[in-house]
């Protein structure tokens, strides 16, 4: 708790400063059915006495222990090292914001360098940024990217592409004056074939690999249609799959994006979280965000400065490549720690464990009750739709309030077709015994909905 040293004049001068009249002015905004209209009634407690009862009204709140935390979708629940969290603590890190001079922020600037050079091997792309926002707002300005560099105003999404990262997409392309043409589902998969072409100018193809339902896709599919239509290739991929699938540089990709979450940040409720961008070194003139280059100072020794800052805050806005105007620099950090302390190949054995219990939760699920796969014989990678003989948004309801498990995403969200279909994700964090009592809870779930 903290302490806050504020005369009735400190607080009346910032009030007046910000031009409110009282500080319950400031929280208008909020429905009053969820505003206090009396002052809480805690006596004549002391501190020690009030810290404890906030304590204890904040202990009722019901938690989910991590391993049975079966939801993905987007965020994804993986360990973070302890090492990781401890160095993050430390006060030049917490405190790192825009490296703007670079004689007293080598160390900031390092670790960005850093940064761009994990995302560099994981993608097999020449050179990424300083990280941006998200995943959502790099694919964004990847398409912002290939508009520019091959001024054509139509690109292709899949509609099996995460819907959040669609409805960012929309808005940024609606301001472009970039139309979007939805590239339709087969079978989980996108169908690339199925495309008829005109004459228009495509700037874009996007392939997400793993998709939203956890399949991996035909790249080569997604790499034929970009060279008929002489487009970019834009890859939206996670970054722990990419310790054991084709890297986006090897299968023909000229720009990989995606959410760098899973590799170490800590789910937050959805966020804030950090986009990664990589490209081709003959677009690195295109790049959104910002990037830090490694160079020799005057005695040869070793240094690293901003370059090609072509954001809105340095050059004229009418010239910017993006106009984020900034870097998630501290997760971006928390990244660099975590794939330094897992290393190369702890990162593939994160990989392959999520990929071994996934499947082994799906097998046994399907062997041993009425669920089904949504899509049968679609590879996937740690997240699989399963089809249930019931409304899957029961079936999180009765797994969560009568089994503390948190069952998966109801698809049922994305498409009123897929009412009874629910997307699963296992990752290391989820050991056998977990997925035993996965198993147990969803006999028990489905055996009571058929007895009503």
């Amino acid at each position: 708790m903290p302490y806050l040293p504020h005369t009735a004049d400190d607080i009346a001068g910032m009030l007046a400063t910000i031009g409110v009249s009282s500080i319950d002015e400031l929280f208008a905004d909020i429905p009053e059915g969820l505003m206090l209209d009396e002052p809480l009634n805690i006596g004549s407690m002391n501190e020690y006495e009030i810290v404890r009862y906030f304590e204890c009204a904040a202990n009722q709140n019901r938690t989910v222990e991590p391993g049975r935390l079966f939801l993905g979708a987007g965020a994804y629940n993986h360990y973070t090292p302890a090492a990781v969290k401890a160095l993050l603590q430390r006060g030049e890190f917490l405190t790192s914001y825009t490296p703007y001079q670079a004689e007293v922020s080598q160390g900031t600037l390092q670790a960005i360098f850093e940064f761009q050079s994990h995302i560099c091997s994981l993608t097999a792309l020449d050179v990424a940024n300083a990280s941006m926002y998200d995943g959502a707002t790099a694919l964004s300005e990847a398409l912002a990217m290939a508009v520019r560099h091959n001024r054509g105003r139509i690109v292709y999404l899949p509609e099996a592409l995460h819907p959040n990262y669609r409805a960012v997409c929309h808005t940024f392309m609606r301001e472009l004056d970039v139309e979007i043409r939805p590239v339709p589902m087969k079978n989980g998969l996108t169908d690339y074939e199925a495309i008829e072409l005109g004459t228009e100018k495509v700037a874009a193809v996007v392939v997400n690999t793993p998709n939203f339902y956890g399949i991996l896709e035909d790249h080569a599919a997604a790499k034929r249609l970009a060279e008929k239509t002489k487009a970019l290739l834009i890859a939206v991929c996670n970054p722990v799959a990419l310790a054991l699938v084709t890297p986006p540089g090897d299968f023909g990709a000229d720009i990989a994006v995606g959410e760098a979450q899973p590799l170490g940040i800590p789910l937050q409720y959805g966020g804030p979280y950090a986009g990664y961008f990589a490209c081709r070194q003959s677009l690195i003139r295109k790049m959104p965000g910002r990037l830090v280059g490694r160079t020799t100072d005057g005695e040869g020794r070793p240094g690293y400065t901003l370059t090609l800052q072509t954001r809105e805050q340095h050059i004229r806005r009418e010239k910017a490549t993006s106009n984020i105007c900034t870097n998630q620099g501290l997760f971006a950090l928390m990244v660099t720690m975590h794939l330094t302390f897992v290393g190369r190949q702890g990162l593939v054995e994160v990989a392959e464990t999520c990929v071994a219990r996934t499947h082994e939760l799906a097998e046994r699920l399907i062997s041993s009750t009425d669920i089904a796969p949504t899509f049968p014989d679609a590879p996937y990678f740690h997240e699989v739709a399963l089809r249930l003989p019931m409304p899957a948004a029961d079936f999180v309801t009765i797994m969560r309030e009568e089994h503390d498990i948190v069952a998966g995403y109801d698809l049922g969200k994305v498409s009123p077709d897929l009412a009874n279909d629910l997307l699963v994700c296992v990752t290391e964090m989820m050991t056998p015994l977990n997925i035993d009592e996965y198993l147990r809870g969803a006999k028990a779930t489905i055996e009571q909905a058929q007895s009503l």
